[in-house]
Order: structure tokens, then sequence, then C-alpha cells
């Protein structure tokens, strides 16, 4: 389900061509089911386009707050990192060898 706009829009948007295609056809014969073919093609390629632009922005969106959230964790280890906090010698066990 995750998917389905995308495939949702590309489905539509090779329809769209085919209905081009049939629509091609049908004017050589001056055949009135040019023009539905033709109005089909362009409703669907327009449905597929939109599909799949606001599929791209939502995704484009998602991955710049996961970036930024790297950026803020990077900033955050990076700030212990400089306070040397994480040395062996100020790490305390309790299950260490009184040997």
């Amino acid at each position: 389900m995750k998917k389905f706009k995308s495939i949702l829009g590309i489905s539509l948007l090779v329809q769209s061509v085919t209905f081009f295609i049939l629509c091609a056809v049908n004017l050589e014969k001056r055949k009135s089911l040019a023009k539905a073919c033709g109005i089909f093609a362009v409703i669907g390629g327009v449905a597929g386009a939109t599909l799949l632009i606001t599929e791209y922005k939502k995704r484009k969106n998602a991955q710049e707050e996961i970036d930024l959230s790297d950026e803020y964790f990077d900033e955050l280890f990076d700030e212990y990192d400089d306070q040397e906090l994480l040395e062996e010698e100020d790490i305390d066990c309790a299950f260490a060898a009184d040997a």
C-alpha cells in the first residue's frame, strides 16, 4: 500500500499514451471515437502526472526531515565527543573482575 500512488500514477500515464495512440489512429480514419480517446488521454495524463508529482514531493520532504534529524544527532554526539565523556577510564563496570 506504500507505493500505491506511484504505481497508479505510472499506470495512468501508460494508459494515457495508449489512448493517445488510439486517438492518432482514429484521427487518420476520421472516426468520432478519436475525440473520446483524446479526452481520456489528456485526463489520464494529468491525473498520472499529478499523482507522481505529489508522491515525489512527499518523499522529498520526508528525506529532508530525516536529514535534519541526522544533523541534529550528529551535532549532539559531537558535543559529547568534545567533552570526552566516552573514555574508558570514566567507565565503571560492576562486573569487573576482582582478581
